[in-house]
């Protein structure tokens, strides 16, 4: 079973070139880049234009994107209680504006030591990809103080 995310990634990624894709797809952890992989060929194998395809059906999702993107410091160091140190570290590389030396060190040690492991080995986040995570990162947040 895919979530809602992998699903939007895999549209995503459809439409980018594959050398691009497959750069994309091999920063993620295993387990996503798995399931976003299967998505993918499943949509390669459709008959349909898949970068109209993703434009029409998240072309008003990514244009909004940057309008939700803002969040509080004490929020984006909460969310590292929820998500996995690779995902945590992708989420603190797509706010560039973030101190990320200062929120490491909020964390507690292994996960700081875990976050900064998986910081040193990423690359800069295309600008999309980082809008995106932003967003998908404002929702959990929004969804943690619903709860």
């Amino acid at each position: 079973m895919s979530t809602l995310a992998e699903r939007k990634c895999a549209l995503l990624l459809v439409s980018l070139r594959r050398r691009d894709r497959y750069r994309l797809l091999g920063s993620l952890p295993a387990a996503s880049a798995r399931t976003i992989r299967r998505l993918v060929v499943e949509l390669e194998s459709l008959p349909w234009p898949m970068a109209e395809l993703a434009n029409e059906l998240l072309g008003d999702e990514v244009r909004g994107l940057t309008e939700h993107t803002s969040i509080a410091l004490d929020q984006l160091v909460a969310l590292s209680t929820r998500l996995p140190p690779a995902w945590f570290a992708r989420v603190l590389c797509a706010w560039s504006g973030v101190d990320q030396t200062f929120c490491l060190a909020l964390l507690e040690g292994a996960a700081s030591v875990e976050v900064r492991g998986e910081l040193d080995r990423m690359a800069p986040l295309p600008p999309k990809l980082a809008d995106a995570l932003k967003a998908e990162a404002v929702v959990l947040s929004a969804r943690r103080e619903a709860a």
